[in-house]
């Protein structure tokens, strides 16, 4: 075959057109008739031979750059050339160069990421534990920790990668791994934007030091729920993270040694009209403190929590009440409530007095009092459910009886959370 536009033939082109001749084949190929196990060696196989181009494709960048193809075909650089040719992101193009220069007194790395043992990430992460290694570790073992390091990626991956560096690290210098840790501490960010919608995105990250702090409260309010009627907790990871910074917001804002704006503690105004809020069509929506629109479905399921103030308007934009100022669940019916209620009410629920919130049975909005008839504990999820799936809950017999919504019991039949029926065990 001849090489393209150079008017002889050269292996390189001809295992390129082989190449793509295979895959060719491949996707023409009936997977489905495939025998299970073989085609679980054909998917391992496949990821071998990814890999393996990955590394050609390493090979052929830093040799266009070598030789000139951007100055060639009249482009700023490799990296634009490839942009626009390929569709390659620039970020792309410098990573395969610096590994490549990387790569150049690495030869067990070189080679196993040739032959498809590692992957580019697993590569990189070698190379870059190599180089971070601290001059204490003596030059006659930089071949055996480069031989561990391939072998922990080809093996474990490379997260493993750079667990082992750091354990070798304090092995010869743990000073300097000490010094490493408060760096990248002060490395410590958290960014905060608010979008034009009134939502927030974050990005940021954190030190060894505080990720120890952090992902313990993080992955304890991030558990799944128990399952409510044999239906799992259905949130995928990153919604239970985000539920979780949630709750834990709540909490603190519920701390009495919270830091106070103005002289109170952390709270949410919510200015909306007592027609909007009422329900009635042709309202304009609630606006919060930041300017953001906020619907009146939100700001009733809001107003079931005593941390929430809402500032609520008459038509001439004349306050009518401003949070019940003694606050909307006094600490004495808090109290009666969480000790008859022990925890969320919702069958199946087990989540305890302090992850939960007391809820307006009659909803607060629509003229529900504030007494120990009209609330019960239920934790966030299940506020939410009850404000939108359905889920009412009514005090009978003095005890807060649940009724789920007709997709999951066309009967409706009020339910009652086991642990009131342990306590009725219990009676006389």
């Amino acid at each position: 075959m001849s090489g393209l536009g150079t008017g002889f033939d050269h292996p390189a082109t001809e295992a390129v057109a082989a190449i793509a001749a295979g895959l060719a084949g491949l996707r023409a190929a009936n997977l489905w008739s495939l025998p299970t196990a073989e085609l679980g060696h054909l998917v391992v196989q496949a990821e071998v031979l990814a890999r393996q181009l990955c590394a050609i494709q390493v090979e052929l960048t830093a040799q266009a750059e070598k030789s000139g193809v951007a100055q060639r075909e009249g482009a700023v650089s490799l990296a634009a050339f490839l942009r626009a040719r390929a569709d390659v992101a620039p970020r792309v193009t410098r990573a395969r160069l610096q590994l490549h220069t990387a790569l150049s007194n690495r030869e067990l790395t070189r080679e196993a990421f040739a032959g498809g043992v590692i992957s580019q990430t697993g590569a990189e992460a070698v190379c870059e534990a190599l180089d971070s290694l601290p001059a204490e570790v003596p030059a006659r073992l930089i071949t055996p920790v480069e031989h561990l390091l391939v072998e922990a990626a080809a093996q474990e991956g490379t997260a493993a990668v750079t667990r082992r560096a750091i354990e070798i690290a304090h092995r010869f210098a743990p000073d300097e791994l000490a010094r490493r840790e408060a760096r990248a501490s002060e490395q410590d960010r958290f960014n905060l934007t608010l979008r034009p919608d009134g939502g927030i995105s974050f990005r940021g990250h954190y030190g060894v030091e505080t990720a120890a702090s952090v992902l313990p409260v993080l992955n304890a309010f991030a558990a799944p729920h128990p399952a409510v009627d044999g239906i799992p907790d259905l949130r995928d990871a990153e919604r239970r993270y985000a539920d979780a910074f949630l709750h834990i917001c709540t909490l603190a804002g519920t701390d009495p040694a919270a830091p106070r704006h103005r002289g109170e503690p952390p709270h949410v105004n919510v200015t909306i009209s007592y027609d909007a809020l009422r329900g009635e069509p042709g309202q304009p929506p609630g606006v919060l403190d930041h300017g953001a629109p906020i619907s009146a479905e939100t700001a009733r399921m809001w107003a079931c929590d005593a941390k929430i103030i809402p500032l609520v308007l008459g038509a001439n934009s004349e306050p009518l009440d401003i949070g019940r100022a003694s606050r909307i669940w006094p600490p004495s019916i808090a109290r009666a409530i969480t000790t008859r209620d022990g925890g969320c009410v919702i069958p199946g629920c087990d989540r305890p007095p302090s992850w939960t919130r007391i809820h307006h049975l009659r909803f607060w909005a629509a003229g529900g009092q504030t007494s120990l008839d009209n609330g019960a504990l239920v934790c966030e999820t299940h506020h939410n459910h009850v404000h939108k799936h359905g889920w009412t809950i009514r005090i009978r017999d003095g005890l807060p009886w649940v009724t789920p919504p007709a997709w999951i019991d066309p009967t409706r039949t009020p339910r009652l959370h086991s642990r009131f029926k342990n306590r009725q065990l219990e009676e006389p």
